[in-house]
């Protein structure tokens, strides 16, 4: 049975000061060469990326893959049902009203993946194959290919608010802030006991420049390889410290907040300063999606993420881009987990691992308004065409079952980057699900 109806977005949360981008002082604008009066299109090389990770594995049935008529899975018992609208079917409930106002709203500006496998059941292989594309442990995610492939400069390149983050001994630009927003206090000078002295500004300063100029002439003297990237990498940090430091109320985030932490990576990648961002979402009581009993919990999991996406997209539609249009032009937020939950109900009224997963792609760069993939019979992946993103049950038009990698190939296509040199050219991006 499908129904339509419209249910009008939920209020914004009201935002912090301090997450206003219009309070950013103006050095660093002009200090990154950006200007919000600029009227420019969006190219790749504009283009950022905001990660939202719900960390241990979410239910597709209760959102993105309405199997009502699929005996062998156990959708909610609720008053859930299957709405289409928008060019998006999804799982529609009273009991989550945000998910209803947020694909009502931002169908247009939203693609949904589903039947992308995995391959695993373990987190912390799913969550590395999600984020890299492949098991290795010498490889770069996503966000860090992604960042490092900037066209210039960034002072923060890559920022990890929470969630996973995997980088090889080549990365740069990679910064965490630490379970415990540990990287602001020390920027601050907070973290610090107190009685002790500190010298003064006009001291610091020559101690500043005195360090940053023997930083200098040792990554001029310096060999090849592993010395060299080194000195380079220290004196690339000492250089972007001035910014990094004016920003560093942005880096104190309150780590039992999603909504803090989207707030905060909204205004660094409306900076410039950051190109990508990442933020874990706990579910529920932040105590992960991982619902091996209860698997209602999941419904309200979903409800709160979806009132935090409502917020974040009210942020970034009323946030100034760099290019002359607003922020949304230019981030592409992709919302992920790093696992389904199996079919059936287990003895605890919860669902254990699966390999199969959905996700959402939405904002800028992205062909909104359809569902890509779907769900076999036994829940696994349905094969698509990665230049239409139309399905191919039967895989006689040359369709793949998604993965990881394709995933990854679509991104760094977004921002502009070669997949294949990432993934080779057996692995295609979805073209469908850009727009062009």
């Amino acid at each position: 049975m499908k129904r339509s109806r419209h249910v009008p977005p939920a209020s914004g949360t009201s935002l912090s000061r301090r997450r206003l981008v219009g309070l950013l002082p103006a050095s660093i604008f002009a200090g990154l060469g950006l200007s919000r009066l600029a009227r420019a299109d969006v190219g790749a090389n504009d283009r950022k990326f905001l990660f939202v990770f719900a960390q241990g594995g979410w239910d597709p049935t209760w959102v993105f893959a309405p199997e009502f008529d699929n005996s062998s899975v156990d959708m909610p018992t609720d008053d859930s049902q299957s709405v289409t609208q928008g060019g998006l079917t999804w799982v529609s409930s009273t009991t989550r009203p945000s998910v209803d106002a947020f694909l009502t709203t931002y169908a247009n500006r939203t693609c949904i993946v589903n039947g992308m496998e995995v391959r695993s059941i373990a987190h912390e292989r799913c969550r590395r194959l999600l984020f890299t594309g492949g098991s290795s442990a010498d490889i770069n995610d996503f966000p860090t290919r992604i960042a490092m492939g900037a066209p210039s400069h960034l002072a923060l390149g890559n920022v990890v608010f929470s969630g996973p983050s995997y980088a090889d001994s080549t990365a740069s630009g990679v910064v965490r802030i630490g379970e415990n927003g540990q990287l602001g206090t020390l920027i601050d000078g907070s973290c610090a006991g107190t009685g002790l002295r500190v010298p003064s500004t006009v001291i610091a300063s020559l101690e500043d420049a005195y360090v940053l100029a023997r930083a200098q002439k040792a990554a001029s003297i310096a060999g090849r390889g592993a010395e060299a990237r080194i000195a380079a990498a220290y004196t690339s940090a000492l250089i972007d410290t001035p910014t990094v430091t004016s920003m560093a109320d942005l880096l104190q985030v309150n780590a039992d907040d999603p909504l803090d932490q989207l707030l905060a990576a909204a205004t660094l990648l409306a900076s410039g300063a950051a190109r990508c961002v990442t933020v874990a979402d706990l579910g529920v009581d932040n105590v992960t999606w991982d619902h091996h009993s209860e698997i209602t919990r999941q419904g309200t999991s979903f409800e709160l993420l979806f009132e935090r996406l409502i917020t974040l997209m009210q942020t970034l539609d009323s946030t100034p881009g760099a290019a002359g249009g607003t922020l949304a032009d230019e981030v592409t937020v992709v919302v992920c987990s790093e696992m389904g939950r199996y079919p059936q109900l287990n003895t605890s009224m919860g669902k254990d691992h699966w390999t199969t997963t959905s996700l959402m792609l939405l904002g800028g760069g992205i062909r909104g308004g359809q569902v890509i993939g779907g769900y076999d019979a036994n829940m696994g992946g349905v094969p698509v065409i990665p230049a239409t993103g139309e399905s191919d049950p039967d895989g006689v038009a040359g369709g793949v079952v998604l993965q990881p990698a394709h995933l990854g190939a679509t991104l760094l296509a977004l921002a502009g980057l070669d997949p294949a040199e990432a993934f080779g050219d057996e692995v295609e991006p979805v073209l469908g699900a850009i727009s062009t």
